[in-house]
């Protein structure tokens, strides 16, 4: 890592759902990070309730020093550094402060779509996670929450279970 490298914010890859688990982790060992939150009205069977989510799911920003480099590696549900050309990739603090800004001001605060609004053999874009940018069909609902999806690869179709909050409806062409 060079000079220049020095506290730059870095982007770590982290186990699903420990987001939170490992900011305060990291901010235990001296480690500055941040994990963008987003308040999300949430529908349970029985009431409605506001909570807190990653803005991006699977991320969490850092900005070690040399020394702590490699530490964050070793903080438990850290898997990697997200990397561009080989390098870990940074990220400028002006995108950190707009970022910021943007969880401040709350303009994250629902959802965009409900699992009411995805119907059953319509195509949807994975926003988030391993297949995210791939356009995906929309094979059935298996519970509340998840829908099962299917793509081709290889010349074989895969099917596998997402949660609608990772699919975004796409936009027809007029």
């Amino acid at each position: 890592m060079s000079n220049s490298d020095l506290l730059t914010w870095k982007v770590v890859y982290v186990s699903s759902r420990q987001e939170k688990k490992v900011a305060r982790d990291l901010e235990k060992s001296g480690i500055e990070n941040y994990v963008p939150i987003a308040r999300q009205l949430r529908q349970w069977s029985d009431r409605k309730k506001w909570v807190e989510i990653p803005m991006f799911s699977g991320y969490v920003f850092v900005k070690p020093d040399l020394l702590n480099y490699d530490r964050v590696l070793q903080s438990p549900g850290v898997v990697c550094y997200l990397t561009f050309e080989g390098k870990a990739a940074t990220v400028k603090d002006r995108e950190i402060e707009i970022i910021k800004s943007i969880e401040s001001s709350g303009y994250f605060a629902e959802t965009m779509h409900t699992p009411e609004d995805f119907e059953e053999g319509e195509k949807v874009l994975v926003v988030e996670g391993p297949l995210k940018g791939q356009t995906v069909d929309l094979v059935r609902k298996n519970n509340e929450n998840i829908f099962l999806v299917a793509f081709d690869t290889l010349g074989q179709s895969i099917k596998i279970n997402l949660p609608f909050e990772t699919l975004q409806k796409i936009k027809e062409e007029v």
